[in-house]
């Protein structure tokens, strides 16, 4: 899964948001904005509004909450803004819309219920930008691009404000390339995109920023230090009146970043007032706007040769893997990598460590390979397991970029030749009569020469 933390599990991030929305009702808010011929309508916060003078107004943002509800992290930031002039209007698509909190559901939302919102939000007067994280980010670029295909001038609009954007059409298989959405490449107004030094997609913004700036959209980028995906969710009490005491309630480098991004945010909006404009509306692919369906268990992989690579161990211990056949090398190699963050990773750490136990080391070794973590931190997390095979720390998420990795977990065998053989790009139960003879197949080629098969 792609998501952020670190002793917490984002299934808890889950239950807190989905009890957070029940308290951030339509029943609070300040609005009801209809749109469209289907009855349907958005129930709208508006926060900071009173602090605006009408003679002066400030810029409007329009705030997309995230697929898991309106939490605290997000209203204080919004607070933040609003004592900083702006006016934010709040909205929860999947709340006001009756749907189903689930990322399928962000990625489906069509663009209609914000292009509603910004068209209303226009009419202020006020310099409008649009506001959103993770896969929000889908239904924002739709929703601009159909704003802006209604129009003729395009200005009244800043653009959109993007932290750590998933506007892909889903999980590939382990070790294939992701693609975007349609939308991406469909997209040409303004985009600030804020994204953590250490979140998932850090080492894929680069293609990111191809496909928007090929598109003509005038998109920036700045990077988030010391922080992960997510990082807004972490706080779980109110900071409505100040910023200061964030310290007391986050991990340190996440509430520097909390006490910066609202102005991060104002600044984004006036950066993105001064770029171009387009008024051409650029067609979309449809295809592309169809998400793939996720493959689980594992899945062959035509003849690959598995990247090269050199990490070190909770010891500092360096392991290597490299390509072609090696003397000492076991006969499978089962690569794994994972993050404390990830409760799916977590969950097939016995069952791994059953499937290590099974084999001789010369017939089976298992490399897992931690994204991005702190030696400390992995080292006081693994203590409770009691593993059998070495922790690898990918500090820089390098070798996981290399190998592909899309989603966590993300497993790989890899024969004596150095060839990956199968892959997972979810959790599986490892110590099964299926997985073992999967690799006992591997084993029996090895050592009677006989040719994998051609998939």
């Amino acid at each position: 899964m792609n998501s952020e933390g670190d002793d917490m599990r984002m299934g808890l991030y889950i239950l807190i948001g989905l009890m957070l929305s029940f308290s951030f009702s339509s029943a609070h808010a300040d609005f009801i904005l209809p749109y469209g011929s289907q009855g349907n309508e958005l129930d709208v916060t508006v926060i900071g509004e009173k602090n605006t003078q009408a003679n002066n107004p400030g810029p409007l943002f329009l705030w997309l909450s995230n697929q898991y509800g309106q939490t605290i992290g997000e209203q204080a930031l919004a607070h933040a803004l609003a004592r900083r002039g702006a006016t934010v209007w709040m909205v929860d698509l999947l709340d006001s819309l009756l749907l189903p909190r689930s990322n399928d559901a962000v990625r489906d939302l069509n663009g209609h219920g914000v292009a509603a919102l910004i068209a209303a939000g226009v009419k202020t007067g006020r310099p409008v930008t649009v506001v959103g994280l993770d896969r929000m980010a889908v239904p924002i670029l739709r929703g601009l691009r159909e704003w802006q295909a209604t129009v003729s001038h395009t200005q009244a609009v800043t653009g959109a404000v993007l932290l750590f954007p998933n506007l892909y059409r889903g999980t590939p298989v382990a070790g294939q390339d992701p693609s975007f959405l349609g939308i991406v490449p469909a997209t040409n107004m303004p985009v600030m995109i804020l994204e953590p030094e250490r979140g998932v997609n850090r080492n894929r913004l680069g293609d990111l920023l191809d496909v928007l700036q090929g598109a003509g959209s005038a998109t920036f980028a700045r990077i988030i230090p010391n922080v992960r995906d997510y990082f807004p969710l972490h706080l779980h009490t109110p900071q409505n009146e100040t910023f200061k005491q964030l310290a007391k309630f986050m991990k340190p480098q996440e509430a520097v970043a909390m006490q910066a991004l609202p102005d991060e945010i104002l600044q984004s909006g006036k950066l993105l007032a001064q770029a171009v404009h387009p008024t051409a509306v650029l067609p979309i692919n449809e295809t592309l706007e169809k998400p793939i369906q996720q493959q689980f268990g594992l899945v062959a992989v035509p003849d690959k040769p598995a990247p090269r690579f050199a990490l070190p161990d909770l010891n500092g211990h360096i392991h290597r893997l490299i390509n072609g056949a090696v003397s000492d090398r076991p006969v499978v190699t089962l690569v794994n990598f994972w993050a404390t963050w990830c409760p799916h990773c977590i969950e097939e750490i016995p069952s791994m460590k059953a499937l290590a136990e099974a084999y001789p080391t010369n017939q089976l070794r298992v490399l897992s390979i931690n994204f991005k973590e702190s030696r400390d931190q992995v080292a006081n997390f693994m203590k409770q397991f009691g593993v059998p095979f070495p922790v690898l720390i990918d500090r820089q998420g390098d070798v996981a970029a290399q190998w592909g990795v899309f989603a966590f977990p993300s497993s790989f065998l890899v024969d004596a030749q150095g060839r990956i053989r199968y892959s997972v790009n979810a959790s599986i139960d490892w110590d099964t009569p299926k997985v073992k003879a999967v690799i006992d197949q591997i084993i029996h080629e090895e050592s009677t020469g006989a040719k994998p098969p051609v998939h």
